[in-house]
């Protein structure tokens, strides 16, 4: 069953969340709950109770992927804690990227072999990030429902330790917590470790703080309610279905504008059931959108868009390659060249997140190249003494960049792709 996606998920969910209340309420959520809670809701929410083969395969996958991390994490804090443990802190982050690998490359071969045999052009219709469907591999015979997000998760805990961010050896029920956390598993937002235990520290939560969690949750529920199955199931079947049956320049305008609010409304949903089932746990969930259509540039974009990737690729990506850069001196130690190869690697390795089809690569170089871009008219402005933040100026920042985010989330879409291809 693919959580949030249908009103049946939330019949599902009404048994447990009335029971975490109950316990929440008599000081009795602890720890132990919130694994167990967890594992009861993931066993109906990727096992079928009936045995249908796909959702049995996910399951194993599931389980499998989340017992071998957790035997890399223990594993590699044991090695830690002994001392040298460059190498194995390199052969645990490839350990547990094997499997999402695996998850990207084997719908492209697939792909490829049948291009080959049915000599056709090949149908982009990628889904949106966040969506849990092909993103996420959810109709591959490898892969399990939200291994993407999973993956980053896992590998977030194992830098912490390398960094000694986390000085002791974790859990394996903390462990299995942070990574089976239901509000989450599926689509994010990407919490990170730390972050998650200290909430669990935090367990059993006073009763007045666990009635404003309920207050918050129910709020949040309900806004996923508006933002996903209304706003944009209303933009859905009057906007994105109209329009994906015309072609021409007015129609593929049209399309851009309609699928970015399409997506954001229905990912902003997601996210908004993610963060309020969670305070049923007691365990706040990062955000992951503040308003990203009112971004005067694109760096801003990306505090305010998918924060919880954003932010992770920053952390784990740009400013360790930032880091290596500077002790290596790559580059010729110019800041300004690391600073540029580093935005167009973090955004392209976003976009092989996404998936390794053609539009996901473009989608992730060009967002990539539009950051370079504001960097560069950044640096060209403050030499000539210009206010680029100026009351004024600020209206046409705002609808440049809109413009040009969503002309990205048009090329995402695959639209372009099916057009060069027919």
């Amino acid at each position: 069953m693919t959580p949030y996606v249908d009103l049946s998920y939330f019949l599902l969910l009404l048994c447990p969340l009335l029971a975490l209340v109950v316990l929440g309420l008599l000081g009795l959520l602890r720890r132990p709950v919130v694994l167990g809670a967890s594992l009861a809701i993931v066993v109906f929410q990727y096992g079928d109770p009936t045995g249908e083969a796909r959702s049995l395969s996910q399951l194993s996958f599931l389980a499998a992927y989340v017992a071998g991390s957790i035997a890399v994490v223990l594993a590699y804090a044991a090695i830690r804690r002994r001392g040298a443990h460059g190498r194995a802190f390199t052969a645990a982050i490839v350990l547990v990227l094997a499997p999402l690998v695996a998850t990207k490359v084997y719908p492209l071969a697939r792909g490829l072999l049948h291009l080959s045999t049915a000599h056709v052009a090949p149908d982009f219709a990628p889904d949106p990030p966040g969506a849990p469907s092909t993103t996420l591999g959810f109709f591959d015979p490898v892969g399990f429902l939200g291994i993407s997000y999973m993956t980053l998760r896992v590998i977030d805990l194992l830098v912490v330790l390398h960094d000694g961010v986390v000085m002791e050896t974790p859990r394996a029920a903390d462990v299995a917590s942070y990574l089976l956390f239901v509000p989450t598993i599926s689509a994010g937002p990407i919490d990170r470790f730390r972050h998650f235990t200290q909430a669990l520290d935090a367990l059993p939560r006073p009763r007045r703080d666990y009635l404003r969690d309920i207050e918050a949750g129910i709020h949040r529920v309900m806004q996923g309610l508006l933002y996903k199955f209304i706003i944009a199931n209303l933009l859905f079947r009057n906007a994105l279905v109209p329009l994906a049956a015309r072609a021409g320049f007015l129609a593929t305008m049209g399309y851009m504008y309609a699928f970015s609010l399409y997506l954001f409304f229905d990912f902003a949903g997601y996210s908004a059931f993610a963060i309020g089932v969670g305070r049923f746990f007691g365990i706040g969930v990062p955000e992951n959108f503040n308003a990203p259509f009112a971004s005067r540039n694109f760096r801003e974009v990306w505090n305010r868009w998918h924060i919880s990737l954003s932010w992770w690729l920053r952390d784990h990506v740009y400013m360790r390659f930032m880091l290596h850069a500077a002790r290596r001196k790559w580059f010729g130690g110019s800041r300004e060249r690391a600073h540029h190869t580093a935005l167009l690697l973090t955004m392209g390795l976003m976009g092989c997140w996404h998936g390794l089809e053609l539009p996901y690569l473009v989608y992730g170089l060009y967002q990539g190249a539009m950051l370079v871009a504001y960097d560069v008219a950044g640096r060209w402005s403050e030499r000539r003494g210009l206010a680029l933040d100026a009351a004024w100026v600020r209206p046409a920042s705002v609808f440049l960049t809109v413009n040009l985010f969503c002309f990205g989330l048009l090329i995402f879409s695959g639209r372009l792709f099916q057009a060069a291809a027919r």
